[in-house]
């Protein structure tokens, strides 16, 4: 008797995890069609309610963090990505996130770094090479555009 109890047990256990897996499934599906409707406010809603689930959950971090920088906190994004890039097992999504954050910052230096750091994590990921790409042609620019205003002190 003891060792069906166990059983039950067990097998009670293994459904609600399974549960707990689906409701998270539907939330973030959920998260990811308003955000696609840019109807943020119910993305949002839905991520908050997984993260509660699963505050380790690297796409409801993600999703939390585009959220963010969509409303231009760009370093609540930032945390909300680099706690993503500690639990995913796909990096290169969160390095290129993080890339694109500091773009939208106008810190090309970072940005380019972890855009290359996204490429190492996985070479081909062409998100990452043309986010970097579009970084360095960024800085490229202003440095031309620095040397032409110096011109005027020669």
């Amino acid at each position: 008797m003891e060792e069906e109890l166990k059983k039950l047990n067990e097998l009670s256990e293994y459904f609600r995890r399974i549960n707990t897996k689906i409701t998270l499934l539907k939330l973030i599906e959920s998260a990811k069609s308003e955000y696609d409707k840019y109807h943020f406010e119910e993305a949002e809603k839905s991520l908050r309610e997984g993260y509660t689930i699963d505050p380790k959950n690297s796409t409801i971090l993600r999703g939390l963090g585009c959220i963010e920088q969509f409303k231009g906190n760009y370093d609540k994004a930032l945390e909300y990505y680099f706690s993503a890039l500690e639990h995913s097992k796909t990096k290169e999504i969160e390095l290129t996130l993080i890339g694109m954050a500091y773009y939208l910052q106008d810190k090309l230096d970072d940005s380019i770094k972890y855009f290359n750091h996204a490429i190492d994590a996985n070479d081909n990921y062409p998100n990452a090479y043309e986010g970097r790409n579009q970084a360095m042609l960024e800085n490229h620019l202003k440095i031309i555009d620095l040397q032409e205003s110096l011109k005027k002190y020669f």
